[in-house]
């Protein structure tokens, strides 16, 4: 499925359900997947981070943005999985509304952009997957190579002793970690065995995380572009409303209505879901980017964990700038179809056909967009708010510390 031609363009968001349900997402109950990989993640990251006895501030505050970010990719995910119900009506209704679009007697221009959407988002999901997992496979692999190409050259140098030399090394040769963490006694930052068992626990984790955190910005971005075409679809129906005569015109506004209301239904849904996701997803950003900005300001020189750290800053933002943008054009295609309401020549219409776009047009006054819990609405504007609000939460703590 990934990284193939689309088989079936009417089929609605086909490859983020085939990523969902590979890590545990989507499918049938029981989908325990997902949660078995979140209590891993719990006892391999999360418990031994708390428990560190951090040596330098450098260290700490590192060790904690990965914390945070962790916690914002398992616990966002975490609430998708619990809103399964919710997601599974959504894509429910709009398979089925989708359905009905594609009947024979319906607009062929609102057809042919549904199906122009389907492979548009199959194109780009496959193209957004390729070059994060270029990302993942540097974030995981790199801390290894570095590690171990290191050590060997520094192998060699000892290679003349008769003390082993992963035993004399490790007096003075630290391995490169994924993440600053101590992990159940292991010493894993100085022997070569333990950093083996480490990696062996730690490597699935970091994948099975950047996998889950691109699967959320896929579903969230895709759940909504979806949402917006089926208010455009709408638009062009109103579009194409005074072109038909007097009984076709009110069988189309019949028709308007009720694909109008059916679309208002499904992008409900969709706010059902992702509200508390969304809302998780604004407060961590803002620890999350004041707290890697910190450790880019007092760290020295560039490193490994500096670029992997870099990659995660890039990561977070792209996450975060994702629902912001798809909100904006959500909210700005609900406006469109306001104004093509006005615009589309009702003042010489028959009275009932004016009734009929009255009721579109009162429907079109109800605010459309993503919601981060019941307090605002997520888009462009919000995210510079936030972008100046943690830049001014990062000049207080760089003064402080």
């Amino acid at each position: 499925m990934i990284f193939s031609e689309l088989q079936d363009d009417r089929a609605v968001l086909p490859l983020l359900l085939y990523i969902q349900e590979r890590i545990g997402l989507w499918g049938d109950s029981p989908r325990v997947r997902y949660p078995v990989a979140f209590v891993a993640f719990w006892i391999t990251v999360a418990v031994p981070k708390l428990s560190l006895h951090y040596t330098s501030l450098e260290t700490f505050i590192c060790s904690m943005a990965e914390l945070v970010y962790m916690c914002n990719v398992w616990c966002g995910a975490m609430l998708i999985w619990m809103e399964h119900e919710c997601f599974q009506q959504y894509i429910d209704q709009v398979t089925s509304l989708t359905r009905y679009l594609y009947r024979p007697h319906q607009l062929e221009s609102a057809k042919e952009h549904l199906q122009q959407l389907n492979r548009y988002i199959h194109r780009y999901t496959n193209r957004y997957c390729a070059f994060m997992l270029s990302l993942i496979i540097f974030y995981v692999v790199a801390p290894i190579i570095t590690s171990f190409v290191t050590y060997l050259g520094h192998s060699n140098q000892h290679g003349n002793e008769t003390t082993p030399a992963w035993n004399e090394s490790s007096a003075v040769f630290k391995f490169t970690l994924h993440m600053e963490q101590a992990f159940y006694g292991l010493q894993h930052r100085t022997d070569v065995l333990q950093y083996a068992l480490y990696l062996t626990f730690i490597v699935p984790i970091m994948f099975i995380t950047a996998c889950t955190v691109h699967t959320k910005v896929i579903t969230i971005a895709s759940s909504v572009r979806y949402g917006e075409a089926l208010l455009h679809v709408v638009m062009l129906k109103i579009d194409h409303l005074h072109r038909l005569p007097g009984e076709s015109a009110r069988a189309e506004l019949g028709d308007i209505v009720h694909v109008h209301q059916r679309a208002l239904e499904c992008i409900a849904l969709l706010m059902n879901v992702l509200r508390s996701v969304l809302l998780l997803q604004l407060v961590f950003c803002i620890f999350i980017w004041c707290l890697m900005m910190l450790y880019f300001t007092i760290t020295d020189g560039l490193s490994v964990t500096f670029i992997n750290i870099a990659i995660l800053f890039l990561v977070i933002t792209i996450e975060t700038f994702s629902p912001c943008y798809f909100g904006t054009r959500l909210s700005s295609q609900a406006t469109e179809l306001s104004k093509s309401v006005y615009a589309c020549g009702w003042p010489g219409m028959d009275g009932d056909i004016q009734h009929g776009l009255r009721m579109v047009l009162h429907r079109t006054q109800w605010a459309v967009g993503m919601q981060a819990g019941k307090f605002c609405f997520v888009d462009v504007e919000l995210f510079q708010k936030m972008v100046n609000m943690s830049y001014s939460f990062f000049i207080v703590l760089k003064d402080a510390f």
